[in-house]
């Protein structure tokens, strides 16, 4: 059974001892590439509606935008391997993410979603537009013995469609030193196609499922705040550390003793989609790139909103992902021992917290500026027209 991350900041040696240090690096051989990550999910054909008819068809699947966001704003020296399926009739091969990191291929179609929009969407006012979610088709789940045999520093298990299996998620965990989870690839379950509309997706308990007894041995766990009632959040922060996604309103984290608010950045909603992935894969980085928890979540929060100003997998302009790394570089100053190697995990908010926020913000602000053609399909909308804050607010 893996430690939980408290026991294992408590076992970690002081790193001026040398004995100590070969052991450190013995655990590193044991656990793969200090910074060399495992991201398991799939790609999806996803397909947007509004008054009946398609308006959007789109690469999808966590793995695209968790990808879009590791290869984007990683350190230079880090690398993940991604497991994912598709069929036959994948659209997307050539895509950014897909291209480096090629799927299986199944003989079962490509994993799709419809998601139907209410005419809300088109409001740049509107913040959480009425969309209903259906899987269309679902491609062959990830088995266990789909996972490279090799050990890796981290995971991100990123299910949308029921294709992590249990099982798979416990070889993870073997595989992985730390393993960060997003609720839905726990709690999403499908109904029956109703009529040829699809499956509807619903949540149901994560108490009630087999993903419970592996939580202990998990060290981040991401839901949104509709997930977050059927995570069960009191009980699962015994457990591992809870990360509740807020919308507009920010981020929560809950660890046993303690909790905390890190501060939004505002953005006008054109598509939810890939803003929970985008999320977890930007408090991924800033572990990475040696924040503590609730630092990182600055970041989750940054390309979070940058995600639901775009439809489909957003694309980062070259100047403001450069002056991202370039706030990373200043601030982070753990990097020969970074957080998400498992070695130490730090929740409380650094003494750099506000100041963090503020360069984010600014960095925000030039993404409005590169922002050429907020109309056109690709953006949609941006994040321009709301205002980003000067002050965030503080961790309670």
């Amino acid at each position: 059974m893996a430690p939980s991350p408290a026991a294992v900041a408590a076992a970690m040696p002081p790193a001026a001892d040398p004995e100590r240090e070969e052991e450190a690096e013995q655990q590193q051989t044991k656990w793969g590439a200090a910074l060399e990550g495992l991201v398991v999910g799939s790609y999806c054909h996803d397909v947007l509606l509004r008054g009946g008819r398609v308006v959007g068809e789109t690469l999808g699947g966590a793995a695209a935008f968790v990808s879009n966001v590791l290869d984007a704003a990683s350190p230079p020296e880090a690398s993940f391997a991604v497991v994912s399926k598709v069929g036959p009739d994948f659209a997307y091969a050539s895509a950014p993410a897909p291209a480096r990191h090629p799927s299986l291929l199944c003989p079962a179609p490509t994993t799709s979603f419809h998601a139907r929009f209410s005419d809300a969407v088109a409001s740049p006012a509107a913040h959480a537009p009425d969309r209903q979610l259906r899987r269309v088709h679902a491609c062959d789940p990830i088995y266990p013995d789909d996972l490279p045999e090799r050990r890796f520093a981290y995971g991100l298990a990123v299910g949308v469609a029921g294709e992590v299996l249990p099982e798979t998620l416990e070889r993870m965990i073997r595989l992985c030193r730390a393993v960060l989870v997003d609720a839905q690839a726990l709690i999403r379950a499908f109904d029956a196609d109703g009529g040829g509309g699809g499956a509807a997706v619903r949540h149901m308990a994560l108490e009630g499922t087999p993903y419970a007894r592996l939580l202990q041995r998990v060290a981040f766990l991401k839901a949104s705040s509709e997930e977050a009632p059927y995570v069960g959040v009191e009980t699962a922060r015994r457990r591992c550390c809870v990360i509740v996604t807020e919308g507009r309103d920010g981020c929560r984290l809950y660890w046993e003793g303690g909790e905390a608010r890190v501060a939004p950045f505002p953005a006008v909603q054109v598509d939810p989609t890939g803003a929970g992935d985008s999320y977890l894969a930007g408090f991924a980085v800033g572990l990475l790139w040696g924040l503590s928890a609730t630092d990182a979540a600055l970041l989750g929060n940054f390309f979070g909103a940058a995600a639901v100003s775009q439809v489909g997998v957003p694309t980062f302009h070259p100047k403001m992902l450069q002056a991202v790394k370039q706030i990373l570089e200043d601030k982070a100053i753990q990097r020969s021992n970074p957080c998400i190697n498992g070695a130490t995990f730090t929740f409380q908010r650094s003494n750099m917290h506000d100041e963090l926020h503020a360069s984010l913000a600014g960095a925000a602000r030039l993404m409005c500026e590169l922002q050429t053609d907020p109309a056109t399909d690709n953006n949609g909308a941006d994040i321009c027209s709301a205002q980003v804050p000067t002050s965030p607010s503080s961790a309670c």
